[in-house]
C-alpha cells in the first residue's frame, strides 16, 4: 500500500469488530487514556458519501457504500486500510480500527501491522442491541425492530455479496479470550477492557 513508511511507527493496532450496537464505541473510550485514538470505518463511508453528494445518508445507504468501495477499489480491505492511513497520517502511533466487517479487512490489518494487531470482538443479545440502537436515535438509524432485524441480517451477512458485510466470519476471526458478551452491567464491562488492555495490550487502561 503506498504510505507504508508510515505505519512502521505504529506501536499498537486493535481491530475492533462486532454486531451493531453491541458495545464497542465504550472500548474506544475506555482505551482513549491509555493513547488509542479511534476510528469507525463508517467514518470513512461517510466522508465519501459526502464528497459524492449525500451528507444525511440513511444506515442502509452506509451499507451499499461499504459494499460499492470494496468493489469498486477492488480490495476487500478498503475501509480498514483508509483507516489506518487516516490516523496514522495524524501521528496517532496507538490506533483503534473500529467497525470491522470482513474477514478480508483482518487479513489487511494484518499486512499492516504484523504481531502488533489484536483482534476483539464485541457481541451482545439481539433485544439489547435493538433497544439500544432504536434508543440512540442517530441520523438514518432503524426506528422499528422490524427495520433493525433487516439491517442486523445485512450486517451479519445474510444475503449479502462476497464483497459485502460479514460479522459473523469477521468475529470467527478474533480469539475466544478477545470475545466479550456484553449482557451484563456497565461495570462489568469496563472491568474486562481493563483486563483485557493489560493482559493483550500491556498498557493501564
Amino acid at each position: 500500500m503506498a504510505g507504508a513508511p508510515v505505519f512502521q511507527d505504529l506501536e499498537a493496532v486493535i481491530g475492533l469488530t462486532g454486531l451493531k450496537a453491541a458495545g464497542k464505541d465504550e472500548l474506544c473510550k475506555v482505551l482513549a487514556p491509555s493513547g488509542f485514538v479511534s476510528r469507525r470505518c463508517s467514518d470513512e463511508i461517510r466522508d465519501e458519501l459526502m464528497l459524492r453528494g449525500n451528507p444525511n445518508p440513511t444506515v442502509f445507504e452506509m451499507v451499499e457504500m461499504g459494499n460499492l468501495g470494496r468493489a469498486e477499489s477492488g480490495d476487500i480491505g478498503y475501509w480498514a486500510r483508509r483507516v489506518v492511513a487516516t490516523l496514522a497520517g495524524r501521528g496517532c502511533r496507538r490506533i483503534i480500527v473500529n467497525g470491522l466487517r470482513h474477514p478480508v479487512e483482518v487479513d489487511a490489518l494484518q499486512d499492516i501491522a504484523g504481531t502488533g494487531l489484536t483482534m476483539v470482538g464485541i457481541v451482545a443479545p439481539t433485544p439489547v442491541r435493538a433497544k439500544r440502537l432504536i434508543d440512540r436515535g442517530r441520523p438514518g438509524d432503524p426506528t422499528t425492530y422490524e427495520e433493525f432485524m433487516r439491517l442486523d441480517d445485512t450486517d451479519r451477512g445474510i444475503g449479502q455479496p462476497p464483497h459485502g458485510q460479514q460479522v459473523d466470519r469477521t468475529l470467527a476471526r478474533v480469539p475466544w479470550e478477545n470475545l466479550y458478551d456484553n449482557k451484563g452491567t456497565l461495570d462489568e464491562y469496563r472491568a474486562w477492557i481493563e483486563a483485557l488492555s493489560v493482559r493483550v495490550l500491556a498498557v493501564p487502561a
